[in-house]
Protein backbone atom coordinates (compact mmCIF):
# COMPACT_ATOMS: atom_id res chain seq x y z
CA UNK A 1 0.00 0.00 0.00
CA UNK A 2 3.08 2.71 0.07
CA UNK A 3 1.63 3.71 -3.65
CA UNK A 4 -1.47 4.58 -2.00
CA UNK A 5 0.18 6.55 0.83
CA UNK A 6 2.36 8.21 -1.69
CA UNK A 7 -1.57 9.36 -3.34
CA UNK A 8 -3.37 10.08 -0.08
CA UNK A 9 0.14 12.67 0.51
CA UNK A 10 -0.17 14.11 -2.74
CA UNK A 11 -4.15 15.25 -2.43
CA UNK A 12 -3.35 16.22 1.33
CA UNK A 13 -0.56 18.20 0.58
CA UNK A 14 -2.15 19.88 -2.11
CA UNK A 15 -5.52 20.72 -0.01
CA UNK A 16 -3.02 22.41 2.38
CA UNK A 17 -1.32 24.35 -0.46
CA UNK A 18 -5.01 25.57 -1.41
CA UNK A 19 -6.86 26.18 1.93
CA UNK A 20 -6.13 29.65 3.29
CA UNK A 21 -5.54 29.97 7.27
CA UNK A 22 -8.51 31.95 7.46
CA UNK A 23 -11.48 30.21 7.68
CA UNK A 24 -14.42 31.01 5.13
CA UNK A 25 -18.33 31.48 5.76
CA UNK A 26 -21.09 29.11 4.38
CA UNK A 27 -21.29 30.63 1.42
CA UNK A 28 -17.79 29.36 0.50
CA UNK A 29 -19.03 26.05 0.80
CA UNK A 30 -22.51 26.55 -1.14
CA UNK A 31 -20.35 27.25 -3.99
CA UNK A 32 -18.31 24.44 -4.14
CA UNK A 33 -21.86 22.53 -2.97
CA UNK A 34 -23.15 23.40 -6.57
CA UNK A 35 -19.77 23.12 -8.61
CA UNK A 36 -18.84 19.90 -6.52
CA UNK A 37 -20.88 17.58 -4.94
CA UNK A 38 -23.07 15.10 -5.61
CA UNK A 39 -26.56 15.70 -4.93
CA UNK A 40 -27.19 14.38 -1.36
CA UNK A 41 -24.28 16.41 0.05
CA UNK A 42 -25.21 18.94 -1.80
CA UNK A 43 -28.68 18.99 0.03
CA UNK A 44 -26.91 18.79 3.75
CA UNK A 45 -24.73 21.88 2.80
CA UNK A 46 -28.06 23.75 1.69
CA UNK A 47 -29.82 22.87 5.10
CA UNK A 48 -26.53 24.28 6.95
CA UNK A 49 -27.20 27.18 5.32
CA UNK A 50 -30.77 27.22 5.79
CA UNK A 51 -30.45 26.42 9.64
CA UNK A 52 -27.84 29.47 10.10
CA UNK A 53 -29.82 31.71 7.91
CA UNK A 54 -27.35 32.30 5.63
CA UNK A 55 -29.11 30.64 2.51
CA UNK A 56 -30.26 32.92 -0.32
CA UNK A 57 -33.09 32.84 -2.44
CA UNK A 58 -31.32 31.12 -5.00
CA UNK A 59 -29.78 28.34 -2.63
CA UNK A 60 -33.47 27.78 -1.58
CA UNK A 61 -35.27 27.48 -4.18
CA UNK A 62 -31.84 24.67 -5.28
CA UNK A 63 -32.79 23.09 -2.28
CA UNK A 64 -36.27 22.26 -3.05
CA UNK A 65 -35.71 21.13 -6.21
CA UNK A 66 -32.97 18.39 -4.34
CA UNK A 67 -35.48 17.76 -2.37
CA UNK A 68 -38.74 16.84 -5.12
CA UNK A 69 -35.82 14.94 -7.08
CA UNK A 70 -35.10 12.75 -4.33
CA UNK A 71 -39.03 11.89 -3.46
CA UNK A 72 -39.30 14.07 -0.36
CA UNK A 73 -42.30 15.99 -1.67
CA UNK A 74 -43.95 12.76 -2.36
CA UNK A 75 -47.20 12.52 -0.57
CA UNK A 76 -48.41 9.00 -1.34
CA UNK A 77 -50.38 7.23 -3.99
CA UNK A 78 -49.39 5.71 -7.65
CA UNK A 79 -45.66 6.27 -8.62
CA UNK A 80 -45.10 9.31 -9.63
CA UNK A 81 -42.62 11.21 -12.18
CA UNK A 82 -40.15 13.22 -9.73
CA UNK A 83 -37.79 13.61 -12.56
CA UNK A 84 -36.64 13.42 -16.07
CA UNK A 85 -33.16 15.00 -17.88
CA UNK A 86 -32.09 14.17 -21.41
CA UNK A 87 -28.97 15.69 -22.89
CA UNK A 88 -27.38 15.34 -26.57
CA UNK A 89 -23.75 16.92 -26.48
CA UNK A 90 -20.55 17.05 -29.11
CA UNK A 91 -17.41 15.31 -27.90
CA UNK A 92 -13.90 15.87 -29.36
CA UNK A 93 -11.23 13.31 -27.22
CA UNK A 94 -7.99 12.24 -28.54
CA UNK A 95 -7.65 8.64 -27.76
CA UNK A 96 -4.39 6.19 -27.58
CA UNK A 97 -6.58 3.34 -28.34
CA UNK A 98 -9.52 3.68 -30.46
CA UNK A 99 -9.55 0.17 -32.37
CA UNK A 100 -9.00 -1.69 -28.52
CA UNK A 101 -5.42 -2.96 -29.85
CA UNK A 102 -2.22 -4.19 -28.20
CA UNK A 103 -1.10 -0.74 -26.22
CA UNK A 104 2.80 -2.38 -26.62
CA UNK A 105 4.16 -2.51 -29.97
CA UNK A 106 6.89 -4.73 -28.93
CA UNK A 107 8.35 -6.22 -25.54
CA UNK A 108 11.27 -8.33 -24.22
CA UNK A 109 10.97 -11.58 -22.20
CA UNK A 110 13.67 -13.84 -21.35
CA UNK A 111 15.91 -12.48 -24.24
CA UNK A 112 13.31 -13.07 -26.59
CA UNK A 113 12.19 -9.62 -28.60
CA UNK A 114 8.01 -10.11 -28.87
CA UNK A 115 6.73 -7.99 -31.42
CA UNK A 116 2.73 -7.32 -32.56
CA UNK A 117 1.07 -7.51 -35.97
CA UNK A 118 0.79 -4.13 -37.46
CA UNK A 119 -3.01 -5.07 -37.82
CA UNK A 120 -3.93 -5.80 -34.05
CA UNK A 121 -1.40 -2.74 -32.82
CA UNK A 122 -3.25 0.10 -30.79
CA UNK A 123 -4.39 3.62 -33.19
CA UNK A 124 -3.95 6.72 -31.77
CA UNK A 125 -5.86 10.36 -32.29
CA UNK A 126 -8.37 12.65 -32.25
CA UNK A 127 -11.84 11.43 -32.23
CA UNK A 128 -14.80 13.04 -32.69
CA UNK A 129 -18.57 12.26 -31.76
CA UNK A 130 -21.73 12.80 -29.90
CA UNK A 131 -23.27 11.14 -26.04
CA UNK A 132 -26.39 11.28 -25.05
CA UNK A 133 -27.72 10.61 -21.53
CA UNK A 134 -31.20 10.35 -19.66
CA UNK A 135 -32.62 9.49 -16.55
CA UNK A 136 -36.17 9.45 -15.11
CA UNK A 137 -37.03 8.69 -11.12
CA UNK A 138 -40.28 7.92 -9.99
CA UNK A 139 -40.94 7.91 -6.37
CA UNK A 140 -42.97 5.49 -4.95
CA UNK A 141 -42.79 6.40 -1.30
CA UNK A 142 -41.36 9.44 0.59
CA UNK A 143 -37.97 10.09 -0.38
CA UNK A 144 -37.78 6.11 -2.20
CA UNK A 145 -37.35 6.29 -5.77
CA UNK A 146 -36.66 3.82 -8.90
CA UNK A 147 -33.77 5.73 -10.81
CA UNK A 148 -33.62 4.72 -14.65
CA UNK A 149 -30.26 5.98 -16.53
CA UNK A 150 -28.79 5.49 -19.89
CA UNK A 151 -25.81 7.04 -21.62
CA UNK A 152 -24.77 6.33 -25.11
CA UNK A 153 -21.33 7.49 -26.75
CA UNK A 154 -20.26 7.46 -30.52
CA UNK A 155 -16.94 8.60 -32.00
CA UNK A 156 -15.37 8.66 -35.87
CA UNK A 157 -11.34 9.32 -36.06
CA UNK A 158 -11.04 10.76 -39.38
CA UNK A 159 -7.81 9.73 -39.87
CA UNK A 160 -7.79 6.22 -39.11
CA UNK A 161 -11.45 5.93 -40.86
CA UNK A 162 -12.83 3.94 -37.94
CA UNK A 163 -15.22 4.24 -35.13
CA UNK A 164 -16.07 3.59 -31.78
CA UNK A 165 -19.33 3.23 -29.41
CA UNK A 166 -20.10 2.64 -25.74
CA UNK A 167 -23.34 2.72 -24.12
CA UNK A 168 -24.61 2.02 -20.45
CA UNK A 169 -27.94 1.43 -19.09
CA UNK A 170 -28.72 1.21 -14.96
CA UNK A 171 -31.58 0.77 -12.33
CA UNK A 172 -31.19 1.72 -8.77
CA UNK A 173 -33.00 1.27 -6.34
CA UNK A 174 -32.94 4.87 -3.84
CA UNK A 175 -34.02 4.41 -0.50
CA UNK A 176 -34.00 7.37 2.52
CA UNK A 177 -33.96 5.25 5.83
CA UNK A 178 -33.77 7.74 8.50
CA UNK A 179 -32.09 11.02 8.95
CA UNK A 180 -29.56 12.05 6.89
CA UNK A 181 -29.16 8.02 6.31
CA UNK A 182 -30.10 5.76 2.68
CA UNK A 183 -29.34 2.83 0.92
CA UNK A 184 -29.34 2.13 -2.59
CA UNK A 185 -29.90 -1.25 -4.55
CA UNK A 186 -28.13 -0.62 -8.25
CA UNK A 187 -28.00 -2.87 -11.33
CA UNK A 188 -25.93 -1.30 -14.49
CA UNK A 189 -25.14 -2.97 -17.82
CA UNK A 190 -22.25 -1.62 -20.29
CA UNK A 191 -21.35 -2.39 -24.05
CA UNK A 192 -18.50 -1.38 -25.92
CA UNK A 193 -17.46 -1.47 -29.51
CA UNK A 194 -14.14 -1.34 -31.00
CA UNK A 195 -12.52 -2.50 -34.13
CA UNK A 196 -10.69 -5.33 -32.61
CA UNK A 197 -12.87 -5.54 -29.49
CA UNK A 198 -16.01 -5.70 -27.79
CA UNK A 199 -17.60 -6.99 -25.11
CA UNK A 200 -20.40 -6.35 -21.54
CA UNK A 201 -19.81 -6.23 -18.26
CA UNK A 202 -22.83 -6.06 -15.69
CA UNK A 203 -22.41 -4.92 -12.07
CA UNK A 204 -24.45 -5.38 -9.17
CA UNK A 205 -24.27 -3.32 -6.15
CA UNK A 206 -25.31 -2.41 -2.31
CA UNK A 207 -24.55 0.48 -0.89
CA UNK A 208 -25.24 2.66 2.46
CA UNK A 209 -24.48 6.44 2.75
CA UNK A 210 -24.57 8.69 6.26
CA UNK A 211 -24.05 12.27 5.19
CA UNK A 212 -22.66 13.73 8.08
CA UNK A 213 -22.52 18.07 8.98
CA UNK A 214 -19.58 19.24 11.14
CA UNK A 215 -19.18 23.02 12.09
CA UNK A 216 -16.97 24.24 8.72
CA UNK A 217 -17.74 21.00 6.80
CA UNK A 218 -20.26 18.32 5.52
CA UNK A 219 -18.92 14.72 4.46
CA UNK A 220 -21.08 12.20 2.86
CA UNK A 221 -19.88 8.60 3.65
CA UNK A 222 -20.70 5.52 1.88
CA UNK A 223 -19.93 1.13 1.98
CA UNK A 224 -20.76 -0.35 -1.21
CA UNK A 225 -20.31 -4.12 -1.81
CA UNK A 226 -20.68 -5.22 -5.42
CA UNK A 227 -20.37 -7.98 -7.90
CA UNK A 228 -18.53 -7.36 -11.05
CA UNK A 229 -19.12 -9.68 -14.18
CA UNK A 230 -18.78 -10.34 -17.89
CA UNK A 231 -16.18 -8.94 -20.19
CA UNK A 232 -13.60 -11.29 -18.53
CA UNK A 233 -14.44 -10.13 -15.00
CA UNK A 234 -15.88 -12.29 -12.31
CA UNK A 235 -15.45 -10.51 -9.31
CA UNK A 236 -16.78 -9.16 -5.39
CA UNK A 237 -15.69 -5.95 -4.88
CA UNK A 238 -15.72 -3.31 -1.27
CA UNK A 239 -15.86 -0.24 -1.49
CA UNK A 240 -15.22 2.60 1.27
CA UNK A 241 -15.64 6.27 0.12
CA UNK A 242 -15.73 9.83 1.71
CA UNK A 243 -16.98 12.89 -0.17
CA UNK A 244 -16.26 16.54 1.80
CA UNK A 245 -17.17 19.89 1.32
CA UNK A 246 -14.88 22.01 2.87
CA UNK A 247 -14.25 26.15 3.14
CA UNK A 248 -12.52 26.45 0.70
CA UNK A 249 -12.00 22.95 -1.11
CA UNK A 250 -13.99 20.07 -1.93
CA UNK A 251 -12.27 16.33 -1.98
CA UNK A 252 -13.05 12.59 -2.40
CA UNK A 253 -11.52 9.51 -1.60
CA UNK A 254 -12.48 5.47 -2.44
CA UNK A 255 -10.48 2.60 -1.75
CA UNK A 256 -11.91 -0.48 -3.24
CA UNK A 257 -11.03 -3.93 -2.41
CA UNK A 258 -11.50 -6.88 -4.89
CA UNK A 259 -11.70 -10.59 -3.70
CA UNK A 260 -9.06 -12.70 -5.53
CA UNK A 261 -9.82 -15.80 -8.07
CA UNK A 262 -7.20 -18.78 -9.39
CA UNK A 263 -6.09 -18.49 -12.49
CA UNK A 264 -7.65 -15.01 -13.23
CA UNK A 265 -5.76 -11.67 -13.06
CA UNK A 266 -8.14 -9.25 -11.23
CA UNK A 267 -8.48 -6.40 -9.21
CA UNK A 268 -6.48 -6.22 -6.13
CA UNK A 269 -6.81 -2.75 -4.54
CA UNK A 270 -7.86 0.51 -6.15
CA UNK A 271 -7.60 4.26 -4.64
CA UNK A 272 -8.96 6.96 -6.28
CA UNK A 273 -8.83 10.82 -4.91
CA UNK A 274 -9.34 13.81 -5.80
CA UNK A 275 -9.63 18.01 -5.03
CA UNK A 276 -11.90 21.05 -6.47
CA UNK A 277 -11.60 24.29 -5.64
CA UNK A 278 -12.75 27.32 -7.46
CA UNK A 279 -10.58 29.97 -9.71
CA UNK A 280 -13.41 32.85 -9.66
CA UNK A 281 -16.46 31.15 -10.55
CA UNK A 282 -14.60 28.15 -12.03
CA UNK A 283 -13.85 24.59 -10.56
CA UNK A 284 -10.78 23.38 -11.30
CA UNK A 285 -10.25 19.62 -10.22
CA UNK A 286 -7.09 17.23 -9.61
CA UNK A 287 -7.71 13.13 -9.69
CA UNK A 288 -5.31 10.83 -8.96
CA UNK A 289 -6.00 6.98 -9.07
CA UNK A 290 -3.89 3.85 -8.35
CA UNK A 291 -4.80 0.52 -9.27
CA UNK A 292 -2.83 -2.99 -8.79
CA UNK A 293 -4.17 -6.48 -10.69
CA UNK A 294 -3.06 -9.72 -9.81
CA UNK A 295 -3.58 -13.32 -10.69
CA UNK A 296 -2.61 -15.67 -13.24
CA UNK A 297 0.16 -15.57 -15.27
CA UNK A 298 1.84 -14.48 -18.82
CA UNK A 299 3.88 -16.15 -20.42
CA UNK A 300 4.36 -18.55 -17.60
CA UNK A 301 5.14 -15.73 -14.97
CA UNK A 302 2.93 -14.48 -12.35
CA UNK A 303 0.86 -11.60 -13.47
CA UNK A 304 1.01 -8.33 -11.33
CA UNK A 305 -0.02 -4.66 -13.08
CA UNK A 306 0.37 -1.12 -11.11
CA UNK A 307 -1.25 1.39 -13.01
CA UNK A 308 -1.38 5.17 -12.15
CA UNK A 309 -3.44 7.83 -13.60
CA UNK A 310 -3.53 11.60 -13.20
CA UNK A 311 -6.03 14.43 -14.73
CA UNK A 312 -6.58 17.95 -14.22
CA UNK A 313 -9.98 19.68 -15.32
CA UNK A 314 -11.56 22.56 -15.42
CA UNK A 315 -14.73 24.38 -17.25
CA UNK A 316 -13.66 26.76 -20.17
CA UNK A 317 -17.14 28.68 -20.10
CA UNK A 318 -20.48 27.38 -19.18
CA UNK A 319 -20.99 24.92 -20.98
CA UNK A 320 -18.00 23.39 -22.12
CA UNK A 321 -15.09 21.50 -20.08
CA UNK A 322 -11.78 20.42 -20.53
CA UNK A 323 -9.99 17.65 -19.10
CA UNK A 324 -6.07 16.18 -19.91
CA UNK A 325 -4.56 13.30 -18.20
CA UNK A 326 -1.97 10.75 -18.22
CA UNK A 327 -2.08 6.78 -17.47
CA UNK A 328 1.26 4.68 -16.53
CA UNK A 329 0.62 0.87 -16.57
CA UNK A 330 3.97 -1.16 -15.43
CA UNK A 331 3.23 -4.90 -15.46
CA UNK A 332 5.40 -8.23 -14.87
CA UNK A 333 3.87 -8.81 -18.36
CA UNK A 334 5.88 -6.87 -21.08
CA UNK A 335 3.15 -6.53 -23.03
CA UNK A 336 0.78 -4.34 -20.14
CA UNK A 337 3.60 -1.79 -20.11
CA UNK A 338 2.35 1.70 -21.70
CA UNK A 339 1.76 5.51 -21.00
CA UNK A 340 -1.28 7.28 -22.32
CA UNK A 341 -2.19 10.61 -23.02
CA UNK A 342 -5.49 11.70 -22.71
CA UNK A 343 -7.83 14.81 -23.26
CA UNK A 344 -11.62 15.23 -23.58
CA UNK A 345 -13.34 18.48 -24.81
CA UNK A 346 -17.21 18.43 -23.96
CA UNK A 347 -20.16 20.70 -24.24
CA UNK A 348 -22.83 20.29 -22.00
CA UNK A 349 -25.68 19.77 -24.57
CA UNK A 350 -27.13 21.05 -27.91
CA UNK A 351 -30.40 21.08 -26.90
Amino acid sequence: MRGANRLFGLVLGLACLIAPPVAADIADRLRLAEAAAPERLRLRVHAQALAAGALPPRGVARMRADMVRQGHYFDGGPPALVARDTSVAPMLAWDGNINGGVLQDRFVFNGLTFEAAPDVRAKSGLVAGASAAGVMRHAWQTGRLIEIRGAAEIGWSPRHRIGRADAMASVCLQNHLRGWSFLDLCGTAARYWRELDRGTAYQRSAGIVQVLAAENAAHQLEVRASRVSGSGQDQTRLALSAESVWNRLASRAELTLGHPRDGATLLHHRLDGGVTWLMGDRPVSLDLQTQVLEGGAFLGVPRRDRVWGLSLSTRLRPGASLRVGVIDSRSTAGIANYRQVTLDLRLDQLR
